[in-house]
């Protein structure tokens, strides 16, 4: 005798098989989901810490550009008081000069037979203006000068026979150029 099954067992098994492939399929989407879910957060505090981090360091650069402009401006006050203090020193080291060159120029003038006018110093260059009894006077008066420490050169610029009181006299000029580093 043939038996038949008019129960739907094969369809029954189907729709058990077909059920548990949904919610397999659920279950790996789900999954799948919490994964990308995951990453997503991870890479979203990634890139959050790492913004936190440029911001930290951008404001860290300002700071430290305000500090290298505060530091050249202390290098050029410095460059300037560098400056002023060689001022300084300079105007010290140099301040007797004048009164040693015209101290030495006094002491090369021959007493009773010349008598200095004028004397003007402009750079390196000396004008020595006055009178002499004669030329022989003058004459001694710019061998005197030429033997100073103080002066390179000395030249005649003139020299004309004037009359004061009645007694005639030598009126001369010199230029004289100044020894640089004395």
């Amino acid at each position: 005798m043939i038996r038949i099954n008019l129960l739907p067992y094969h369809e029954k098994a189907k729709k058990e098989t077909q059920a548990r492939q949904i919610i397999i399929i659920a279950g790996a989407f789900t999954i799948f989901l919490l994964i990308v879910g995951a990453v997503h957060a991870w890479i979203t505090m990634s890139v959050s810490s790492l913004e936190k981090d440029v911001k930290a360091k951008e404001e860290r650069i300002v700071v430290l550009n305000k500090l290298i402009g505060e530091v050249e401006q202390i290098r050029n006050e410095k460059r300037i008081l560098e400056k002023k203090l060689g001022v300084i020193q300079n105007l010290e080291k140099n301040r007797n000069y004048p009164v040693r060159l015209f101290a030495d120029v006094a002491a090369q003038v021959p007493n009773k037979d010349v008598w200095l006018d004028k004397l003007s110093q402009n750079g390196q260059s000396l004008a020595v203006e006055g009178k002499a009894r004669d030329n022989f006077a003058v004459v001694r008066f710019i061998k005197n000068m030429e033997g100073s420490m103080y002066i390179q050169s000395v030249e005649l610029v003139s020299s004309k026979q004037t009359e004061i009181s009645g007694i005639k006299l030598q009126q001369f000029i010199l230029a004289c150029v100044l020894k640089s580093g004395v």
